[in-house]
């Protein structure tokens, strides 16, 4: 029974979640978020990240505190044992974008042009969310909350790994940027494995972060 509970947990918390990130804009705007200055907007955005990020520790605060304290004590160990993971993975998406580039000829998708212009037009509130919030709160909703919904490993990984590589096309313009769903996903199903492996989600949370933030100091080297 108490299985079961996690499952309904985790598939209503990951609905919610998708609900949430669809029509918050239009929620907003109910209120004039529209007609803000950008500052203000910027400011809104950041708040309600946080607020995201604030309400799935607090659902799941036993679990990240034990883990955090579990990481810190045995901090040598998992990065003896996983950092490797974080060159896998980009060694992997560096594989997959050639292969796909020299397939359609698209050198970058709809959500990368997205991060990249927030990136330069708005460098502190992008670093702050893509390379702190959004790699912690990600991990909660693909990993951890996907983990109490698939407890069969290989289950667990495929679904998480794709679903997370699906979110990044919410806004894309062409059928032919979903091949690069394949990309996206490596992050997913590695950072999936490692939950898998080391049952602490700062393991996940760990790699994801340093691979959001090469990813930013890449584009801030080739702008």
């Amino acid at each position: 029974m108490k299985n079961y509970k996690k499952i309904i947990m985790g598939i209503l918390i990951f609905i919610i979640y998708l609900i949430v990130n669809i029509y918050i804009s239009d929620f907003l705007n109910l209120f004039g978020f529209s007609k803000l200055p950008v500052f203000l907007k910027l400011i809104v955005s950041l708040l309600y990240d946080i607020l995201i990020l604030m309400t799935l520790i607090f659902i799941y605060l036993k679990k990240f505190i034990f883990d955090l304290k579990d990481f810190k004590k045995n901090f040598k160990y998992y990065i003896n044992n996983y950092f490797k993971f974080f060159f896998l993975n980009i060694g992997l998406m560096m594989i997959a974008n050639i292969i796909i580039l020299s397939i359609i000829k698209i050198p970058i998708t709809t959500n990368q042009k997205y991060v990249e212009a927030l990136l330069m037009k708005y460098p502190i509130y992008a670093i702050i969310s893509a390379s702190i919030i959004a790699p912690i709160t990600e991990e909660m909703i693909f990993r951890l909350n996907f983990r109490n919904i698939f407890k069969n490993n290989i289950l667990f990984i495929i679904v998480s790994g794709l679903v997370f590589g699906l979110m990044h096309f919410t806004n894309a313009k062409s059928t032919l940027e979903l091949l690069y769903i394949i990309p996206y996903s490596i992050p997913g199903f590695i950072f999936a494995y490692t939950l898998t492996k080391s049952d602490n989600i700062f393991v996940p949370i760990s790699l994801h972060l340093m691979h959001n933030t090469l990813m930013i100091i890449v584009n801030f080297i080739i702008r």
